[in-house]
């Protein structure tokens, strides 16, 4: 907030002259053949989407390429993505006697969803936000062509593999730990979120967009049944104090092996028992606060 406060972040999309004097200022003294890109959302207010207008202040400013979050900074995340308003500022950029690579952004979760929207506005390429924080192998899923449904023996291994790349940029003694925490145990906000998606389960399979349609990503489901697999409904448990131990054991594994194993026994335990029954009132239903700029 004190970025907007002060005419920064989303803020500046009131000012596309400004926000154009601002990157050209940049693109002027970079080093030549360093490429700069921004990326934006369609306005500040619902009432008040000039992205068109922004497009073309940046293009005249010399950016490399624009990317394009379909809401206004006023949506934050309550909305679906407007990809017709995307779809329509690509149509307009054709017709500039130079024309400016459009990313288009917004409610991208599977690999199909990164295809039909590239297909269907016609955007050069799509950028993936929360998509990949809830599912890291999305770009395997895109290089593929294909769906991975990844099990939980996977997903744990490759949840430890973010813990030691941390262990490697912070260090693994305390001071390192603590600024782990900082991001460890909030990943699992989003991981936690992961269910299975087949293509063949999709809602966008028309030709045009519906803004009606509610994305997968924007789905809420209570995915940690009393039914599941033990290990399965632990990693979709959405309260933090079980994100917590999570993210402990995964620290203090010594294999891939060894965090399936204090996982699942921490699955079977009483205590996570006990941590669901305190928190499903507090934390059922409980949204990640994200930011808007």
């Amino acid at each position: 907030h004190e970025a907007t406060r002060r005419g920064l972040g989303s803020s500046l999309l009131r000012s596309p002259k400004k926000m154009g004097r601002l990157v050209n200022g940049i693109v002027s003294t970079t080093e030549t053949g360093i490429p700069l890109t921004v990326k934006i959302r369609l306005g500040c207010e619902d009432d008040t989407i000039n992205v068109d207008e922004v497009v073309e202040a940046l293009r005249d400013a010399g950016a490399s390429a624009v990317s394009i979050h379909g809401r206004t900074a006023q949506n934050r995340y309550s909305k679906p993505c407007n990809w017709n308003t995307i779809q329509n500022v690509v149509t307009e950029n054709t017709k500039a006697s130079q024309t400016l690579p459009i990313i288009g952004n917004g409610d991208i979760l599977t690999h199909g969803d990164a295809r039909r929207r590239m297909e269907q506005s016609g955007v050069d390429a799509v950028m993936v936000g929360r998509g990949a924080l809830t599912k890291p192998w999305i770009f395997k899923e895109h290089k593929d062509g294909a769906s991975w449904n990844i099990d939980s023996s996977e997903r744990i291994a490759m949840y430890r593999t973010l813990a030691l790349h941390m262990k490697d940029h912070f260090g693994s003694d305390a001071q390192g730990k603590k600024k782990s925490w900082n991001f460890l145990p909030w990943h699992f906000e989003f991981l936690c979120r992961y269910e299975p998606h087949l293509e063949s389960n999709q809602s966008y399979t028309s030709s045009t967009f519906d803004d009606d349609d509610v994305p997968l990503i924007q789905r809420r489901t209570d995915t940690a049944r009393h039914d599941m697999d033990p290990l399965e409904r632990l990693l979709s448990c959405r309260n933090k104090a079980t994100h917590e131990r999570i993210a402990e054991r995964l620290w203090e594994s010594s294999s891939d092996a060894d965090a399936l194993r204090t996982l699942r026994n921490f699955a079977e335990s009483d205590e996570f028992e006990r941590i669901q029954s305190s928190s499903n009132d507090e934390n059922a239903s409980a949204e990640v606060e994200e930011l808007s700029n």
